[in-house]
């Protein structure tokens, strides 16, 4: 949710609301994190440069490296380093709208963690579960930091979604409020974020 000024005088419109982009995205806390998704997860390639800043490439099957950044252009794009200097390097990562039960809104979650996305693969391709939009995940995240990060993938019963969920992202496609495909060009995927 943006930030709800509180107002004493007619200085701000009495339900004026702080816009913030980055609240879009969902981070994965500690403990559950309960989605469903709501759209195919785009596929691709994400190294950090030296700005902090994401660069993305879409995953390729027809080529040997699946699209994935060779050494010389995360070198050329100045690709983040390291402590010991050593580049970062580029991740796999899944991109999708999701709904967040713990804000019950919806949100993009950037999965870059490879045993969240072996997981999600594996009830993708189980006959019981199939596809991702179909029930809603548990993603259990046990520990904090670098070397003591586990997660945990939980399927949970099939289940229809919700009429607010289905209402909203209803509002999301007629209104053509959300774009995936932004990504790729180094832009939000909410043009506006209004939950």
């Amino acid at each position: 949710m943006s930030t709800k000024i509180s107002t004493q005088s007619d200085f701000l419109p009495e339900s004026y609301l702080l816009p913030d982009k980055s609240k879009q995205f969902m981070k994965i806390t500690p403990g559950d994190n309960v989605v469903r998704f709501l759209s195919s997860p785009l596929t691709g390639w994400v190294f950090f440069n030296e700005d902090s800043k994401p660069q993305r490439r879409k995953y390729d099957p027809s080529i040997n490296s699946l699209g994935d950044f060779s050494n010389e252009e995360l070198i050329e794009a100045k690709c983040k380093r390291n402590s010991a200097g050593e580049l970062e390097g580029s991740r796999h990562f899944w991109m999708a709208l999701v709904w967040d039960f713990e804000s019950d809104t919806p949100k993009i979650l950037e999965i870059t963690q490879i045993t969240i996305i072996k997981s999600l693969v594996g009830l993708f391709n189980d006959a019981d579960w199939g596809d991702l939009r179909g029930y809603n995940i548990n993603v259990h995240r046990k520990g904090t930091g670098q070397f003591d990060t586990e997660f945990e993938v939980t399927p949970k019963p099939h289940k229809a979604l919700p009429k607010k969920v289905t209402d909203v992202v209803e509002e999301l496609t007629e209104s053509a409020l959300i774009n995936l495909d932004a990504i790729w060009e180094g832009n939000y995927p909410f043009e506006k974020y209004l939950f």
